[in-house]
């Protein structure tokens, strides 16, 4: 057994750096020669996988957990002669569970676990196999007493690094695994439990045999530099065109749609896209490119800022109200309802990008972090209906 303290310190936006004794093993259970303090790879898209060649940095890589960590209540399963405790948010879905005891695990079932499935002696058995930890078990109301392990970092085939034994991790922001002598850490680059694994790897067909993932692409100057680059210039040549337009005397000129002024037009267009482009960098989270998400809908959300405060805000005083009859129009109440919504959606967008790219203050962090990113998408879906609503109602009815 190795001795010494053995650490895993998670750096931001970049590898894992392991310091201190600890094995390295591959797929096949081979040790992996290293020496000293080593880095490996949790981007998912080193050449030298498992250890990290850099490629973190050219991709954008995010460390950004968009989940809670590990469970604020973890269900238990009691039978006869033993309980099962399940921890679903830290779950690696290895399927360990479900192949080895299926009478106890039973998926599509209600409830998933029968703990009188098996043999309390199979159960425990299949309960320290477990690699995330996620599975645990007590007898008789008492926590069951964790087996000492060799300290090891197994890169399991095509999925995460399996830690046993006394190896510590260490982070920013101090989340620690449930059980310290075994856990999964991601290394697709995609969970959204980071640094733990969640099983995203099954779903965007992470291959370690591949340096670069097939999902990852990375453009001129690398991601980070061309989104920036590429971000800012877009905003700013759409505040240009409609200040340019504004001191040109153009604002009620013609427009490239049809009957409507040049400016409906262009916020028009523009909101639409602006949807598309959010919708599309939801995809980019779903098949666990977070790098190419943070930094799309980033622009996405900062162009939405400035279309709100040098049209939308505008065009609010052509609806304006003297009292509250005055909503009884479709052609009025639909505008308002637009604005509502909108500034509704704005704020919980300016949120979310400034706690993606941490400029927030921790205590300041959405905890709900996934269902706020979904309301907020439908908010801008919702926002896009009655902008399209609202322009027909005006220009085209």
């Amino acid at each position: 057994m190795a001795t010494g303290k053995t650490t895993i310190e998670i750096s931001k936006d970049g590898p894992y750096i392991v310091t201190g004794a600890c094995r390295v093993l591959d797929a096949r259970g081979a040790a992996v020669p290293v020496r000293g303090r080593f880095a490996l790879c949790r981007c998912g898209n080193s050449s030298r996988k498992p250890f990290c060649d850099g490629t973190h940095a050219k991709i954008g890589f995010s460390g950004m957990r968009f989940a809670t960590g590990t469970s604020a209540v973890v269900e238990s399963y009691r039978g006869k002669r033993i309980t099962i405790h399940d921890d679903r948010a830290i779950c690696a879905h290895a399927g360990v569970c479900t192949d080895s005891l299926p009478g106890v695990f039973r998926l599509g079932k209600e409830p998933w676990i029968d703990a009188d499935g098996a043999a309390a002696e199979a159960i425990i058995a299949l309960v320290k196999r477990c690699p995330s930890g996620a599975l645990s078990y007590s007898i008789d109301g008492g926590s069951a007493d964790s087996e000492p392990r060799e300290r090891a970092i197994t890169g399991s085939r095509d999925g995460p690094f399996h830690v046993t034994g006394d190896v510590t991790l260490k982070s920013e922001d101090g989340i620690a695994p449930r059980f310290p002598d075994r856990y999964t850490l991601c290394r697709c680059g995609g969970s959204k439990n980071k640094p733990f694994c969640d099983g995203t790897h099954w779903a965007i067909g992470f291959d370690e045999s591949r340096g670069r993932q097939a999902s990852v692409v990375v453009p001129p100057l690398g991601l980070k530099r061309f989104s920036w680059i590429a971000g800012s210039l877009l905003i700013v040549a759409a505040a240009a065109a409609i200040l340019g337009i504004e001191a040109a005397g153009k604002w009620d000129a013609r427009g490239f749609l049809g009957k409507a002024p040049v400016i409906p037009d262009l916020n028009l267009t523009l909101e639409i896209l602006l949807v598309a482009g959010l919708t599309f960098g939801a995809w980019l989270a779903k098949r666990g490119n977070i790098g190419a998400h943070r930094y799309l809908q980033t622009v996405c959300v900062l162009l939405n800022t400035v279309l709100v405060a040098l049209i939308m805000a505008r065009g609010m005083e052509n609806v304006a109200l003297e009292r509250f009859t005055d909503l009884a129009p479709v052609h009025y109440w639909v505008p308002w309802l637009h604005a509502t919504v909108g500034t509704a959606t704005v704020a919980g967008g300016l949120w979310l990008v400034l706690q993606m790219n941490g400029l927030l203050p921790r205590w300041l962090h959405v905890r709900a972090w996934k269902p706020l990113m979904r309301a907020t998408l439908a908010g801008y879906w919702l926002v896009a209906l009655l902008g399209v609503t609202t322009y027909y109602l005006w220009f085209l009815r």
